[in-house]
């Protein structure tokens, strides 16, 4: 046996980190057949040649060592490195022709019968809309439309509902802000309360005769179970030489009839509105608790409150002050208007107590409702 007895420290360091390269190498080569991502590969590149890896931690002891010892370490550590870097080489290599092969072989299936798209419904609101527009455009109405922002001349001021009107607080307003920051009754913008501002652009652009629906959407600030912040509104707009009431109330039966069939009962009430002269509320019999009071049963409705009528809306003969606010003469011509909620006339066809429910977006409510 050997006697090593007389070998130089220098020596025996220049061994130890020899030994120890050697054993770097061959956990090297273990943990290499482990790794089979490129995730693998990158912490096995970290953990040997790292800043702070194994291998390049024993590169750092080469002080220890005298100058001919560290030449020769120096070439043994630079083959093991190369040995490393070629081994992860040839790994990601061999990682990346497996990856492609089973992506040569992935079959898909293109025989098979994909289910088509599913058909969408229209809403019940929406459904109510082109029902109304169907039965007055057979009446010989045509549809208008105008902006949802409007200025208060033509919400309010030329339908005769100046400043300082109650009218014109009950309405409960929103108004708009206009681009220098200002908000309130001094920009003149709001939401449209109504769609009676289609009325007047009408007026101001058509002469007579004018026979026009405004179906829309309109903002007030009020919420219960016949009311939204937000809702859709139909307004009629008649003028004519010789024009009368007569012939409000007649087309109004006959809306009815043909939107609810001849099992509802309509009235007439007088009632004020600033635009209107006389004016008329119009309501229509409740189909939630009809039943009930054709049977003789006494009826506890929550939405006609147990009366047996539903509002509809308004009506009546229009304002002089209308007219001339728009340009037409109230000694030649007369006319009649009326408005009512698309909203509450969907509630009263479908049978839906609540106008949240139009607006929620229940799949399982819309799709009661198919095309």
């Amino acid at each position: 046996m050997p006697d090593n007895s007389n070998e130089s420290p220098a020596t025996g360091a220049a061994s130890q980190l020899a030994a120890q390269l050697d054993e770097q190498l061959a956990s090297f080569k273990s943990d290499l057949e482990s790794a089979t991502d490129e995730a693998g590969l990158y912490d096995l590149q970290v953990r040997y040649l790292g800043k702070k890896g194994s291998v390049s931690l024993l590169r750092r002891q080469m002080g220890k060592l005298s100058p001919d010892e560290k030449k020769l370490f120096g070439q043994r550590f630079n083959a093991i490195k190369g040995e490393l870097e070629a081994g992860l080489e040839a790994r990601r290599a061999e990682l990346d022709a497996i990856a492609r092969e089973a992506e040569l072989a992935r079959r898909v299936d293109l025989s098979a019968v994909l289910r088509g798209p599913e058909v969408g419904t229209l809403h019940p609101i929406t459904r109510t809309w082109r029902r109304l527009e169907e039965i007055f455009g057979a009446l010989g109405f045509d549809v208008a439309d105008g902006p949802h922002v409007e200025s208060a001349d033509y919400n309010f001021d030329r339908l005769n509902i100046l400043p300082g009107h109650p009218a014109r607080d009950m309405q409960d307003t929103f108004f708009v802000r206009d681009r220098e920051g200002r908000g309130g009754e001094e920009t003149g913008l709001v939401l449209r309360t109504h769609t009676s501002p289609v009325q007047v652009r009408t007026m101001l652009g058509q002469k007579p005769p004018i026979r026009i629906i405004a179906p829309g959407t309109v903002f007030r600030r009020d919420d219960d179970a016949t009311h939204s912040p937000m809702f859709h509104q139909i307004e009629g707009l008649y003028v004519d030489e010789g024009v009368t009431m007569a012939d409000l109330k007649a087309t109004l039966y006959r809306f009815v009839g043909e939107f609810f069939g001849d099992a509802l009962a309509l009235r007439f009430r007088p009632s004020y509105f600033p635009f209107v002269e006389p004016g008329a509320e119009f309501d229509v019999e409740c189909v939630f608790c009809k039943k009930d009071r054709d049977a003789g049963r006494s009826a506890s409705c929550s939405v006609c409150k147990g009366s047996g009528w539903i509002e509809l809306g308004g009506s009546g003969m229009v304002h002089p002050a209308v007219f001339e606010a728009c340009g037409l003469d109230p000694e030649r011509y007369t006319g009649w208007a009326f408005g009512f909620g698309i909203d509450r006339m969907a509630m009263l066809r479908y049978g839906v107590p609540h106008l949240r429910i139009f607006f929620e977006g229940d799949l399982r409510f819309l799709e009661q409702y198919p095309c």
